[in-house]
């Protein structure tokens, strides 16, 4: 179970870019994923925190996430790129707090 930092939750704890979180089909990890703001990388819409940031890793990857699939950008032993499917399930999607601060959420 991987969970997004608190700088990409909703304002005004971080900038809103969350969106929602997935399980991965074969194991049931459950994963947050948020919108990539990165200026590369611009083809991946996503990212997909897969450990809690440290200054060895920042604790995401670029990603495609869709309804039942996501599609993870990672490298291998040798540093090339190399594009990961996951089969995934249970996609929701987090809405903003309302005003009374209940939180909602919204399946895909």
């Amino acid at each position: 179970m991987t969970f997004a930092p608190t700088e990409v939750c909703f304002a005004p704890h971080g900038d809103s870019s969350i969106i929602g979180r997935f399980n991965e089909k074969g194991e049931g990890n459950m994963f947050e994923y948020s919108e990539n703001r990165e200026d590369f990388y611009k083809i991946y819409p996503h990212k997909v925190w897969v450990t809690t940031p440290w200054h060895m890793d920042a604790g995401w990857r670029f990603a495609n996430v869709k309804k039942t699939v996501a599609y993870i950008l990672t490298n291998d032993e040798n540093g090339d790129d190399v594009i990961e499917k996951w089969s995934i399930k249970k996609n929701v999607k987090y809405t903003p707090p309302s005003i009374n601060g209940s939180f909602r959420k919204r399946h895909f």
